[in-house]
């Protein structure tokens, strides 16, 4: 059954509503303002689809959520998921009848294989996203967990955040396009150095106003001018970057400059006498428009007066000036290049020194546990990251292991760590149990950071002289449990992600290490590792890599052999985020 739109509230219900309904109406158009902030304050495409999901579902209290976005005209594509296994991501549909509005899938009327999918991933709720009256494609959300039906008011929040959504999924996708032609582009300009051998002494300067002042020698000396102005694109706008002769004043230039909008259409050198488009910088004395090319487009323009033996100019002169025009258009955009990679070596260097203090933070060494083999390692990728795992122990019989991954990377995510270690360790050596820890954890990261910040957590108390384990899972990646036997057990007792909602409980599970068993934690960074086809390496080939290798190796050889197994898949493509793992296993 399709629910339909739902009308303003507040217009329905304004005359009705005690003023605590209209706080609370209030509220809810304040989040959403807030989300739209938050959505369109990014333009990472992978980011806002997990903000899109996650925030709903932490509100909400809901399990399971997809995003389906449009791959052409009626194909369909699963993009990303939360609590969704791993296969199904990627996984296509064609879809000619496309719901115009929420639907309730277990009373809808479709039909469709696709919506048969969708039942069997448990999704309750589908929304379109549509931006322009265009279908971008779908979010879905499973049942809540408290096993309430969604409310009218519950739908249309998350039609507007739907609606809302859209529109940032648009803007990251265009940015993705111009970042791909950003990137051709600066090759071509790698390749253009080359063929202007005679702009030798200008690429030999890297500083803008040095290329600006060898430039005007040389249209003085070739072209005998000396008075002239040169205006320079930056972003959207137009710029004075040179000025010379009584011709030209700042006044002067700057009236010329607003103009330069109007002159984007030329190519190549031209009279200003002779087009009549042009015609109205006679009346400054220009004779003369040049514009200043960089790959294909207009990077400035330089306005010449007469030359200084009163002749016209030359067609021989106007294409050498274009040439040179060209070949300093280039010179300054390499200076720009220089600059920025400068910039990039000084951050990289203060990033170095943020991945040198956050090692500190990872152990340095494993205790000796009577009974029971145990390493972890971590891989960094080149930016600060925010894997985390520690070994902390309780007492003579009990240790603590945990593993978690701060949403981010860079400095802020650093930072999150290091705070999440402090209190960990604060908290450890209290008498809470895991679930208490966990709690107090997810609300000191609430406490204290914004909502885009989060972290999966997994903690595990193991007692070395029974064997016996509790553990918590906020959120992570379920370890892997594997028995002598080969049974592979996942560990996903728990609850939320920490940081999305200040009052979450969570549930504690237990098991237990017989001899010969195996227990494996990861980070996204080992299942997500991408090769150079754009293929992940995924749960199946982790657990089998497990079933393969771990009964017959220690903890730290699996653990290395599996870092070379991710280097062997990922080939040349760079590594994108850290690897972290931590084994345990218990000897025979």
């Amino acid at each position: 059954m399709k629910v339909p739109y739902l009308s303003s509230f507040l217009e329905r219900h304004k005359d009705e509503l005690p003023s605590s309904e209209l706080d609370k109406r209030l509220l809810e158009l304040s989040a959403l303002f807030e989300l739209s902030q938050l959505l369109n304050a990014s333009l990472n495409l992978k980011s806002i689809l997990d903000n899109i999901l996650l925030i709903p579902m932490g509100r909400m209290m809901m399990s399971r959520g997809i995003t389906i976005l449009r791959k052409n005209d009626a194909l369909f594509y699963l993009a990303h998921a939360k609590g969704i296994p791993a296969p199904w991501l990627g996984k296509e549909w064609h879809i000619s009848r496309l719901p115009e509005g929420p639907i309730i899938l277990s009373q809808t009327e479709y039909s469709e294989d696709w919506i048969s999918e969708l039942h069997e991933l448990k999704i309750e709720l589908l929304l379109p996203l549509l931006f322009r009256d265009r279908h971008k494609g779908f979010i879905g959300f499973s049942k809540k967990l408290n096993g309430q039906p969604f409310t009218d008011d519950e739908i249309q929040f998350l039609s507007s955040l739907g609606n809302i959504a859209a529109q940032a999924i648009e803007n990251a996708q265009m940015f993705e396009e111009l970042n791909q032609l950003n990137r051709s582009l600066d090759q071509k300009i790698q390749e253009l150095n080359t063929l202007f051998e005679i702009g030798k002494e200008l690429n030999q300067i890297f500083d803008e106003p040095g290329i600006l002042k060898q430039l005007s020698f040389s249209l003085m000396g070739q072209m005998l001018v000396n008075q002239f102005c040169i205006i320079l694109k930056e972003g959207n706008d137009w710029r004075l970057a040179f000025r010379k002769g009584r011709l030209f004043p700042e006044d002067k230039c700057q009236t010329i400059l607003k103009q330069c909008t109007n002159f984007t259409e030329l190519k190549q050198p031209q009279i200003t006498h002779n087009v009549p488009e042009l015609s109205s910088l006679q009346s400054y004395s220009i004779e003369l428009v040049v514009p200043m090319d960089i790959k294909g487009q207009i990077g400035g323009f330089i306005f010449l007066g007469p030359r200084m033996d009163q002749q016209p100019y030359a067609q021989n002169q106007l294409e050498f000036v274009s040439t040179l025009a060209n070949i300093a258009m280039i010179a300054i955009e390499n200076a720009r290049l220089i600059k920025e990679t400068i910039e990039k070596e000084r951050l990289e260097e203060e990033l170095n020194i943020a991945r040198s203090i956050q090692n500190k933070l990872l152990p340095s060494s494993f205790p000796q546990l009577p009974g029971f083999d145990v390493h972890g390692l971590n891989i960094p990728s080149k930016q600060v990251g925010g894997d985390y795992f520690d070994l902390i122990p309780v007492n003579e019989n009990e240790v603590i292991f945990t593993i978690a991954d701060v949403s981010g990377k860079g400095m802020p995510a650093a930072l999150l760590m290091s705070n999440l270690q402090a209190g960990l360790h604060t908290l450890c050596n209290e008498h809470y149990s895991l679930a208490q820890i966990t709690s107090k954890l997810n609300h000191l990261i609430y406490k204290n950071t914004s909502i885009e910040r989060y972290i999966t957590f997994f903690i595990m108390k193991l007692n070395v002289q029974t064997a016996g384990f509790e553990y918590v899972n906020a959120g992570h990646n379920p370890p892997y449990l594997l028995h002598p036997n080969g049974r592979l057990d996942e560990l996903n007792e728990g609850g939320l992600i920490l940081g999305f909602t200040p009052n979450a409980s969570y549930e504690i599970g237990q098991g237990e290490f017989a001899p010969g068993t195996f227990l494996h934690l990861f980070t996204d960074g080992v299942t997500e590792c991408m090769n150079e086809k754009g293929e992940e390496f995924s749960e199946e080939r982790l657990i089998r890599f497990l079933k393969t290798h771990a009964p017959r190796l220690t903890c730290q050889n699996f653990n290395e052999q599996l870092v070379r197994e991710l280097k062997q898949f990922a080939g040349n493509a760079p590594q994108s985020d850290d690897i972290t793992v931590l084994s345990i296993k218990r000897n025979h």
